[in-house]
């Protein structure tokens, strides 16, 4: 019990250390990527990626954010620090490819009832910070683990 709840910390502690690369932007310099709450879908996320390359790249479709189960790593956790456990669901990567111009965004959505077992009765309860890191393929030519912070605001029962 003792080992669980120390790697839990352990874990918490490392996504935070992940999460303290910078990822936004400014008015000059729109941000590598952008991750928010969809308002249409509850609990997805809209994702954005931009290409810092500084000529055309391709990579594996399966790189992007959306593009396989296990692109993203993510840290739920109830503010009474209980934490969410996390699905790695066997995602077979894609041989398909994709090109990207430099400054082109793509943009795509993530299921995190797809990745979170029990997300959906926790955010009834209470709020869920939800930390998120994107191990992003080199050729983007932005930080490899960009990440954040997320609050997902208790919902409503309906």
């Amino acid at each position: 019990m003792v080992w669980k709840t120390l790697g839990k910390y352990l874990l918490l502690g490392f996504s935070l250390s992940i999460l303290c690369v910078p990822v936004g932007g400014n008015e000059d310099c729109p941000p590598n990527i952008t991750v928010e709450l969809t308002k249409e879908k509850p609990l997805w996320l809209h994702v954005t990626v931009r290409c810092r390359a500084k000529a055309r790249v391709t990579f594996y479709k399966y790189e992007l954010p959306w593009g396989n189960h296990n692109s993203m790593e993510f840290v739920a956790v109830t503010p009474d620090e209980h934490f969410i456990e996390r699905v790695w669901p066997v995602d077979d990567p894609s041989p398909e490819k994709i090109s990207m111009e430099p400054n082109e965004v793509q943009s795509g959505d993530v299921n995190l009832q797809m990745k979170l077992i029990g997300l959906d009765a926790a955010v009834k309860k209470s709020s869920v910070r939800l930390f998120w890191a994107y191990n992003a393929p080199k050729e983007l030519n932005i930080s490899q683990w960009p990440g954040g912070l997320i609050v997902i605001p208790r919902q409503k029962m309906t």
